[in-house]
């Protein structure tokens, strides 16, 4: 009898260990939070309050949906940034990364944002979701028994959650985060936990990682409110943006200038154009002037040289060609003039060459006009070569 007293302790020393198994631990702690019932009909949720950073204290929102979708507007010291996930794309507008524009963002940061854009827990429907727990038992924590849950999103690191043991609510989480985009890890903190509309959420975030401390304090809190969608979207490039009605399908009347110096009709056609991934347009015309002819051409806005640019392609003589262009007067114009920095010796290399210049005129967005002029004195004198007359046809053929 005696022999199995070991065993005996053994035995009783795993099971107070784990007493609960983590279904029961995680449905306990849903329970805490108001229950699934009331959490299931949850759409959405607006949160407004302060947020800490660089001891400077600002302003932020926060919007974010039950299918995952996330926007939130905040300061990290002296610069407002803004983030989000539209259900397909992750983005930032961090003007500390020297970039005023919106950018995707790297898998550091995805798993940052995945962890904002819980409700009020990453084990609210963790199994629909294909997220993996593990149970580690019991530690104490600032004098409090807490049980240790692993959480482990898919193609991400694990994730550290403390539940408190006897209010099942969350105390502290050690997790995957950032800090200008490199990866570590951050400990935080929830306290303040208020009831809102039957459902229980920490109104007090404490986080710290290396040198950084920041405290999020939620003020209101707006269950199920009125929004528009497209806030989640990336923004498009504001330039870009000008020229978007190209993209659908046109009727195009071609008209060349003729030996006598007058515009005539050679063909008329059909092209299209279409959004590129990212930003950017690109569409192309076939057309006969005696031989076939199909050039393609292909619009973004480079955010370094701050100009628009055109690619030209040229299928009967294969050829590629770049235009450097802005608006102006309305008007969109491209040219391949050598940049006025390239030296005399370059200019004069190509004194002959004939330049060539793009005019796309905008009208409404039913029609544009595309020009194509050549110059033999280095852009001082214009000479109409060609005019394609586009017309939109029917939008519901719209590309």
């Amino acid at each position: 009898m005696l022999l199995l007293l070991p065993w005996l302790a053994t035995f009783s020393s795993e099971t107070e260990k784990f007493d609960k198994t983590p279904e029961e631990i995680i449905s306990r702690h849903i329970e805490a939070h108001g229950g699934k019932e009331n959490w299931n009909v949850v759409e959405a949720l607006e949160l407004k309050g302060r947020f800490t950073s660089f001891s400077e204290v600002h302003d932020f929102y926060t919007l974010k949906t039950a299918g995952g979708e996330f926007f939130s507007s905040f300061n990290l010291g002296k610069h407002r940034v803004h983030e989000g996930y539209d259900g397909t794309t992750f983005w930032t507008i961090d003007p500390w990364q020297g970039f005023d524009f919106p950018r995707k963002i790297n898998k550091a940061e995805r798993h940052v944002i995945m962890q904002k854009a819980e409700f009020f827990s990453p084990f609210y429907r963790w199994e629909e979701r294909g997220l993996r727990v593990d149970f580690q038992g019991k530690e104490e924590v600032d004098g409090l028994e807490m049980y240790v849950l692993t959480l482990t999103r898919p193609d991400m690191s694990a994730e550290t959650w403390f539940i408190d043991t006897q209010t099942y609510l969350v105390y502290k989480s050690i997790t995957p985060w950032v800090d200008f985009a490199f990866p570590l890890e951050a400990e935080a903190y929830y306290d303040d936990y208020r009831e809102v509309n039957g459902l229980l959420l920490p109104h007090y975030v404490e986080q710290t990682f290396r040198t950084r401390h920041r405290v999020t304090v939620i003020e209101e809190v707006i269950i199920n409110p009125a929004f528009d969608s497209q806030v989640f979207r990336m923004p498009p490039c504001p330039h870009m943006e000008k020229i978007t009605h190209m993209a659908g399908l046109w009727d195009v009347q071609v008209e060349m200038i003729n030996r006598a110096g007058n515009w005539q009709v050679v063909d008329t056609v059909s092209s299209g154009f279409e959004k590129l991934p990212g930003e950017g347009l690109q569409g192309s015309i076939s057309y006969e002037v005696n031989f076939p002819v199909t050039t393609s051409f292909t619009v973004n806005y480079n955010r370094r040289t701050d100009s628009y640019q055109l690619v030209v392609y040229n299928e009967f003589y294969s050829t590629t060609e770049l235009f450097n262009g802005s608006f102006l007067d309305g008007s969109l114009v491209f040219d391949n003039l050598p940049e006025p920095e390239q030296n005399e010796t370059s200019a004069g290399a190509n004194a002959q060459q004939p330049y060539m210049q793009f005019i796309f005129n905008f009208s409404d967005d039913k029609s544009f006009v595309v020009e194509r002029k050549r110059s033999l004195n280095h852009g001082e004198n214009w000479q109409d070569t060609e005019r394609m007359t586009f017309h939109r046809k029917n939008r519901e053929q719209d590309i």
